[in-house]
């Protein structure tokens, strides 16, 4: 589904939980910037390679996994139920969501092919780690905001977000995940099978 098309409803959660907190330790605006500079060019060399989709998707899945803090992601978007479930289904869980999410927004930013990704500012959101702005410039469309919060709260620089035209990655996938939680009344382990698909 295109970014734009994002359910709305989401935007107001993604504004009230832009930044997920964490404890920040030495993580510099400098050093974020280039955190993230890394991750787009890493992206853009992907999407923009010569190579069938399955590959790309792959390539992405790689890329995007040894950027972002999956197992502090996949808690925050299941919530109270964390807490309840055994460790072997905390594992599982994480494995099926970092899937999951790697093959979703591989597919989203292949729409990106072409385009140009631009930091242009930063801001030190203290015990948040570091938010980093971008803009994102297509041929023939109307530039948009990707920003990112970026933290060393795990004990390495991390990705803990996307916020994509003011909405929370983690944001929108609480409700998805929880959405599909519901209908599986409570059942994590039917989660974790709905994820892998």
């Amino acid at each position: 589904m295109p970014l734009n098309k994002v359910n709305r409803r989401t935007l107001l959660l993604g504004a009230a939980a832009l930044t997920v907190p964490m404890p920040a330790f030495a993580l510099t605006e400098p050093q974020a910037r280039r955190f993230v500079q890394n991750i787009i060019d890493d992206f853009l060399e992907t999407i923009n390679s010569n190579a069938s989709d399955a590959e790309i998707l792959r390539r992405f899945r790689v890329v995007f996994a040894s950027y972002a803090d999956f197992p502090t992601i996949a808690r925050l978007v299941l919530g109270a139920p964390w807490r309840g479930i055994s460790s072997a289904q905390k594992t599982a869980f994480i494995e099926a969501f970092t899937d999951y999410l790697s093959d979703k927004y591989g597919q989203r930013f292949a729409a990106y092919r072409g385009a140009s990704i631009t930091i242009t500012r930063s801001a030190n959101a203290g015990r948040k780690g570091i938010l980093v702005y971008s803009s994102v410039a297509r041929i023939g469309q109307s530039p948009f905001d990707l920003d990112w919060q970026v933290s060393d709260g795990s004990g390495k620089t991390q990705m803990l977000d996307m916020i994509i035209e003011g909405i929370s990655l983690i944001s929108s996938e609480r409700e998805e995940i929880r959405a599909r939680l519901a209908s599986h009344r409570g059942n994590v382990d039917r989660l974790i099978a709905d994820l892998r698909g």
